[in-house]
């Protein structure tokens, strides 16, 4: 319209001027015009109900505008505002009355223009009260589930639940009453969206005075990876010194690491489960009704955090017959039955009874007026919280209502919760010798029915008694054997049964071929070619004579040259990077009894000290300090055998059973003992060095060489040490046992004999394997 109003203003000054004697040029403007704004809809609602309000703005330039929403009640609130209309929450009103909403619409001239909208809002009849959360969210392609409470003194025709511009086909009502409250829940799928968007959703009761109705926004968000919606009723209600189960409804494709349930106000009652999803609440006692804010927070493992609150409602409750429930168990297993008992002062006066589960949870109910039973199905679901309420009507017409409350778990949830503790100290079984030993059974949940030994799959042992004894959570295992074939490791299969889950732990045992255990050694290295000693122990457990022991090997290259009746040198012209000798005895049954140990042989031996860093070969010891010195350690009149650094010196045992040490100091060190016969060296500490003869017995020299060699006193077997940041470590009759600078035993373990310890670099810790497992120990005892 403006072009054509313009040139007919425009025609009608050229007009005008014709009459003149001379044209003369004319300059128009137009004023810019303010915005037309109209609205409509529903000019009367109920109190606290929310309604649409629709407008049509329309801008004379196509200019953007500015839309504003006020009320002249101070408990009116305004949402999803926009130029098309807004969402109007309407206030309590304890009368009816008319109340003004206004639009001010501005344009980019700061044109202004208000329109005002009167709506009566009536009052909610005295009888009447509708629970409904103001807003949710859910997620596009979920379930859409809101729950409405209500109370009303007066028949309900009708009810019903209307969507607001979405029509959906799957749309699912469910109502019940419940402590004298109703409470109606719809469900359905929510459409799939690509931006957000928003609905309006109205509860409507069809009663006796009129149409009482309450509605609710919902906004459905696009389904992203780290989305979160967390959505709770308006408001729960329980009874006093009860149990109340709040289950929120959380939709996410993220997973959730954090879940806490927190009184905001004054707390109603003990929270159960107040880092888990389900929350129970164990109400307490009060005076009168009283209300309190619940409030949960949710946290995904994406960072997404989430926080909602409701509103918790303890009722005072004139108690009849001393009613009560209770459950049999907290936690149920699938095929396990549930048993929910009543207690009264006199369940003779209980006229009649109703049970609801709020979940259908159970293949199959049986009930009475004092007690219903529910066996469990499968499911899979890792815990899903269950409540059950009981109403019961007493003969002078009372009605009581209870709850209890449950925990159903799938198959898998109650696998992870059981389990078998043993101690770390293995029981040893032998021959023909009963063995009885205890283990606890682990039942996080409390659903362990049973537990049974299964011995089907045994190897490497004829059980002629295998039994298991349960009391409560302790298991008692009885073992004999007639025939151990060999040393090892049993592990035998103990299955636990809750309802139908079975699921299968174990407990072990030591299997031992013979009362008599022969210690070869442990593993030392040396440069390849070289000779080296052995130093074998036999232990007869039950004192009998040892007979003679010998070595033996399958390695051709490999002399040995019997010392006495345990040791033995070793003479090595074979290549092999791991030469295995063999050690043997009978025992008192005549069975003949071995061990082995196996030597490593590299082509160069790398250490690294404080101020050296070696690199040890057979012909060649290249040492540095850090300023990149060579070291000279002298002409080498024999091939090196092994090479230690550590502090500021370096040592070289040589093939000729020869040692000497080289470097800074300290002089202690340097100033080797002439003890002929070395058979193995260590550096112990930064100013300590100890080496093994060719006898087997260990001398220390140093500054704290007094400290190592009475350590050793009255231990004739060790094998190898190694020093720690307390002390040190030894092998000793074939076992691990570490000592501080106090010389006080501050590890030790006797479970199986040592086969390697080493200082670990990657790990910077002593570590040890042992006969019976290869897997490295390294005790924070000792590092």
């Amino acid at each position: 319209m403006r072009p054509t109003l313009a040139l007919l203003t425009l025609l009608t000054l050229s007009a005008c001027g014709s009459g003149g004697g001379k044209n003369e040029p004319t300059n128009t403007q137009t004023q810019n015009q303010s915005p037309v704004v109209t609205i409509s809809g529903e000019d009367q609602t109920l109190s606290l109900n929310t309604l649409r309000l629709t407008t049509n703005i329309t801008e004379p330039e196509g200019e953007s505008v500015i839309v504003e929403w006020s009320s002249d009640h101070a408990g009116v609130s305004f949402k999803d505002a926009s130029e098309n209309g807004v969402l109007v929450q309407m206030p309590t009103v304890s009368e009816d009355q008319e109340i003004s909403v206004t639009v001010k619409v501005t344009d980019s001239a700061n044109n202004t223009v208000s329109k005002s909208f009167t709506i009566l809002v009536k009052a909610l009849p005295d009888s009447a009260q509708i629970d409904l959360r103001s807003s949710y969210e859910f997620l596009a392609g979920e379930l859409v589930t809101v729950t409405a409470k209500y109370s009303i003194d007066e028949n309900i025709d009708d009810l019903n639940w209307q969507l607001s511009d979405l029509t959906v086909n799957d749309m699912d009502v469910s109502t019940f009453s419940r402590n004298g409250v109703a409470q109606s829940t719809v469900q359905f799928t929510a459409p799939d969206v690509a931006d957000e968007q928003a609905y309006t959703l109205s509860l409507i009761l069809d009663a006796v005075s009129g149409q009482i109705s309450r509605s609710t926004q919902l906004t459905i968000l696009p389904k992203t990876a780290d989305e979160l919606v967390v959505n709770l009723d308006a408001v729960y209600e329980g009874n006093e010194n009860d149990q109340m189960l709040i289950k929120p409804i959380i939709q996410t494709s993220d997973r959730v690491v954090s879940y806490q349930w927190r009184w905001l106000d004054k707390s109603l009652g003990e929270l159960v489960g107040e880092t888990s999803k389900d929350v129970v609440i164990n109400t307490q006692a009060v005076e009168e009704d009283e209300i309190s804010s619940l409030a949960l927070d949710v946290e995904t493992q994406s960072g997404v955090k989430k926080s909602i609150e409701t509103q918790i409602k303890v009722k005072n409750v004139v108690q009849t017959g001393g009613l009560s429930l209770a459950v049999n168990r907290a936690y149920a297993a699938p095929g396990q039955t549930v048993t929910v008992q009543v207690s009264a002062d006199n369940t003779n006066d209980i006229e009649s009874y109703e049970w609801r589960v709020d979940e259908e949870v159970f293949t199959q109910a049986t009930e009475s007026a004092t007690e219903l039973s529910l066996i469990m199905p499968n499911q899979d679901i890792s815990m899903l919280s269950t409540l059950v309420n009981y109403k019961a009507t007493f003969k002078n017409g009372v009605e009581v209502e209870k709850q209890a409350i449950f925990a159903l778990m799938s198959e898998s949830a109650i696998k992870a919760t059981l389990d078998i503790e043993q101690s770390s100290d293995l029981p040893q079984l032998y021959k023909n010798e009963t063995l009885t030993f205890n283990a606890l059974a682990i039942d996080k949940a409390g659903v362990l029915d049973s537990v049974a030994l299964d011995v089907s799959n045994v190897n490497y042992a004829d059980l002629d008694t295998a039994t298991l004894t349960q009391d409560g959570l302790n298991l008692s295992f009885t073992l004999k054997a007639s025939d151990i074939l060999l040393d090892r490791e049993l592990m035998l299969r103990v299955v636990m049964n809750a309802g139908t889950v079975s699921t299968t732990e174990y407990v072990s045992v030591n299997l031992n071929k013979s009362n008599l255990k022969l210690f070869a050694g442990s593993e030392k290295t040396y440069i390849s070619g070289s000779d080296f000693y052995v130093f074998g122990y036999g232990q007869e457990r039950l004192n009998n004579p040892i007979n003679a022991m010998s070595w033996s090997t399958n390695y051709d290259d490999l002399a040995i040259e019997t010392l006495n009746s345990t040791d033995a040198k070793i003479t090595n012209e074979t290549m092999s990077s791991f030469p295995t000798v063999t050690l043997s005895a009978r025992d008192s049954e005549d069975q003949l009894i071995q061990a082995d140990v196996r030597t490593n042989m590299t082509s160069r031996i790398y250490d690294k000290g404080e101020r050296y860093t070696c690199y040890f070969r057979a012909n060649e010891v290249l040492c540095r300090d850090n300023s990149n010195t060579l070291l000279d350690v002298g002409e080498l009149a024999a091939p090196v055998k092994a090479g230690v650094t550590k502090g500021e010196f370096v040592c070289l045992l040589k093939n000729d059973d020869e040692l000497s040490c080289h470097g800074e100091g300290p002089l202690s060190v340097l100033e080797v003992p002439e003890r002929a016969g070395v058979a193995n060296i260590v550096a112990v500490s930064n100013s300590d060095m100890c080496a093994q003869y060719n006898s087997g017995n260990w001398h220390c020299w140093g500054e704290q060489a007094d400290y190592f060699n009475n350590l050793f006193v009255g231990k004739s077997h060790i094998d190898n040490l190694i020093g720690t940041q307390q002390g040190v470590c030894l092998v000793n009759s074939g076992y691990i046992e570490c000592y501080n600078d106090k010389s006080e035993l501050t590890y030790q373990d006797k479970r199986s004999f040592v086969k390697s310890l080493e200082f670990v670099n990657i790990l910077n810790k002593v570590c040890y394997t042992t006969e019976r497992s290869t897997l490295r120990t390294c005790p924070d005892e000792i590092n």
